[in-house]
């Protein structure tokens, strides 16, 4: 018992420095990382070499999710001075609204992450009328692709951590959130009538009938293996038909679109046709950790979103901008990117250690055949404590893992209910509600917007709980 006690401990340690201080995550991250090698001295391992093991994996992994937020903080620095601003009326507010929240925002959380799709859906449903922390509030969906944000580099690296097959991987996590988004879109419904803009019939079948086709094209992305464009792919050509089509009287510039309709068109051109691909994958390949992943230069997304700012660069004879735009990108990304090293590093260490493992056996044992409906609880703890899908799935995948070997579920269901609800709760992490509410123009209003928020949260949390209970049933 003292044992599991002490394992537990630096989860709930971090849990109370983040929830219970104002201390960055990078700090809460760090005395995580302290007491997890302080619990890990009680394991049958040899402790240095398994210390310094772990260290080498858990950067490994950090320097892979390091270089993709880099380079999509550069592709996003890149794009500032590309702005429009259009205060044209719309005809159809209401779905306006949704492609805002559902399609448009979603395409720039999917090519760069970092929450930067909250800007997108709330400059948008301020000029539509919308109260401020309406806005807030409604721009929560704006992150439901999280496990397809930054070219899908959370679920990549959770893939990694824990070797599962990632295309596997991808569709798992897909078909898990898919009810999650419809329950969204139920929310939102609510959401924009609170708001004072009510949609019509034709409003609203327009609005099924469109992510029903996201979801579509993600699982359809997901299942041919593209797991880091997923994300671009379920959107992107959603945004651009209803461009072409003309069924919003605000359009976005084609100026606007067409830096990320290159890099959608370099990532398919290098993972659709085998003979590049292959290529690709064999030039300037970096592995120095047999059991890692291998870092292939020239196939990686993050050199994709750096060749994509680069020729739009060029594009805008912006070229001398560069090294400001690195050091700006480098200003904004470090502390998430030391935060993920820890947690990485905190991560590796509970699995190589068996300290995972002897969680996932008490939970177990305490919880018996109803085990795996913790699943959607801890992971909308750890998406809540981080804010980061990559953090989350560092936090808790080797424990779902564990669990769903010992409890003999299914571990690819459990693996992408994992991924996808810590993913749909982080959106209530501090951190990014305080982006939220820095994009209204409402600062210091976190609480009021967390409070209007718990719906959210709850009803993310409970479709996720019935999905935990389907997988259950068909596997009992």
């Amino acid at each position: 018992m003292f044992n599991t006690i002490a394992y537990l401990a630096p989860i709930l340690l971090v849990g109370v420095l983040v929830l219970g201080s104002r201390l960055p995550l990078l700090y809460a991250g760090g005395a995580g990382l302290l007491a997890t090698l302080l619990a890990a001295t009680l394991t049958p391992l040899d402790y240095w070499p398994l210390v310094w093991a772990e260290t080498l994996k858990g950067a490994w992994l950090a320097l892979l999710s390091g270089a993709m937020v880099l380079g999509g903080l550069i592709f996003h620095h890149t794009l500032g001075s590309n702005r429009a601003s259009n205060d044209a009326a719309s005809r159809r507010p209401h779905l306006h609204a949704f492609v805002l929240c559902f399609i448009a925002a979603p395409v720039v959380e999917s090519a760069i992450g970092f929450g930067v799709g909250f800007a997108v859906a709330i400059g948008g449903l301020l000029r539509l009328g919308i109260p401020p922390l309406r806005a807030a509030v409604l721009s929560l969906a704006s992150q439901m692709l999280v496990p397809w944000g930054a070219l899908g580099i959370g679920t990549l690296i959770g893939a990694s951590l824990v070797h599962l097959p990632l295309p596997a991987f991808g569709f798992h996590s897909a078909m898990v959130i898919a009810p999650s988004l419809l329950v969204m879109l139920a929310w939102f419904w609510h959401g924009m009538e609170l708001s004072g803009i009510s949609g019509n019939r034709r409003d609203k079948l327009s609005e099924l009938a469109l992510l029903l086709a996201l979801i579509g094209l993600l699982i359809a992305a997901n299942y041919a293996g593209i797991v880091d464009a997923a994300g671009l792919l379920a959107t992107a050509p959603l945004l651009a038909l209803l461009h072409w089509r003309d069924v919003l009287a605000d359009r976005v510039a084609w100026r606007l679109v067409l830096p990320y309709g290159l890099l959608l068109a370099l990532l398919l051109f290098t993972r659709l046709i085998p003979e590049i691909a292959t290529t690709l994958q064999s030039l300037l390949v970096w592995q120095p950790l047999p059991d890692m992943p291998a870092f292939p230069l020239l196939y990686y997304a993050g050199t994709l979103l750096l060749l994509a700012a680069l020729i739009t660069l060029v594009m805008q004879g912006g070229l001398p901008r560069l090294p400001t735009i690195v050091a700006q990108s480098w200003r904004g990304g470090r502390l998430s990117i030391g935060a993920t090293l820890l947690f990485l590093i905190m991560a590796r260490l509970y699995a190589g250690s068996g300290m995972a493992a002897e969680l996932a056996a008490q939970w177990n044992g305490f919880a018996g055949t109803l085990a795996p409906l913790g699943t959607p609880v801890f992971s909308g703890l750890a998406g809540l404590l981080t804010g980061s899908n990559t953090a989350s799935n560092s936090l808790m995948l080797p424990i779902q893992v564990a669990l769903a070997e010992q409890s003999g579920m299914p571990v690819l269901w459990l693996a992408g209910l994992q991924n996808t609800t810590g993913s749909l709760i982080n959106s209530l992490f501090p951190g990014k509600l305080a982006l939220a509410c820095a994009f209204a123009a409402i600062p210091g209003q976190e609480r009021a917007v967390l409070r209007a928020s718990l719906g959210y949260g709850g009803l993310m949390l409970a479709s996720a709980m019935l999905v935990a209970l389907l997988i259950l049933l068909l596997n009992a």
